[in-house]
């Protein structure tokens, strides 16, 4: 994926695989019923720049992009702030098309720590120990970190499971079997 050379033919193979192989993957976890107690982050370590180098390429800069998968994430929506402003005097620009990131990863993996049941405020703080220092304040032009509530639709992947242990207690007590 570090396409120095030829980006857009090489980004059309490379889509076009990882949209197959997760896409086998989700039909997978949905043939198992177990979809909504999955989240799928995708990430990358480092972004490109918005300007095209010589050989038809671009050249690495800050921010990645993330996209997430699941049962239980709220899709169909992009989430953070775009720039208001990417040409060359574009405040964010750091020159040669390096955008500087509005939406930390932090921000992000705040919120599936708390799918996850992480709840504390202080436990966040060890999963994600920068997260304080990533979070955006309204005005700054940057995102503030995400709860659970704004990436996922219902309760917390541990809630989930708590209630799938009563269903299925329930179901041994009547004497079924799931």
């Amino acid at each position: 994926w570090d396409h120095h050379r030829l980006v857009k033919e090489n980004l059309q193979i490379k889509f076009s695989e990882l949209n197959e192989a997760l896409g086998s993957l989700v039909t997978e976890l949905k043939a198992q019923n177990r979809f909504d107690d999955v989240t799928i982050v995708v990430a990358s370590e480092f972004a490109r720049t918005i300007t095209p180098n010589s050989g038809g390429g671009s050249d690495h800069a800050w921010g990645g992009h993330y996209f997430m998968i699941g049962g239980n994430v709220k899709g169909g929506k992009v989430y953070g702030k775009y720039p208001d402003n990417i040409t060359p005097d574009g405040a964010l620009n750091l020159g040669r098309g390096r955008i500087l990131p509005t939406t930390s990863w932090d921000c992000i993996w705040n919120s599936v720590c708390q799918w996850m049941g992480v709840d504390e405020e202080s436990e966040l703080d060890v999963c994600l120990p920068n997260r304080g220092n990533a979070a955006g304040v309204d005005g700054n032009g940057f995102t503030g970190l995400f709860g659970q509530n704004d990436l996922f639709e219902s309760a917390s992947r541990r809630q989930l499971d708590a209630d799938a242990d009563v269903d299925r207690r329930g179901a041994l007590l009547r004497g079924q079997r799931n």
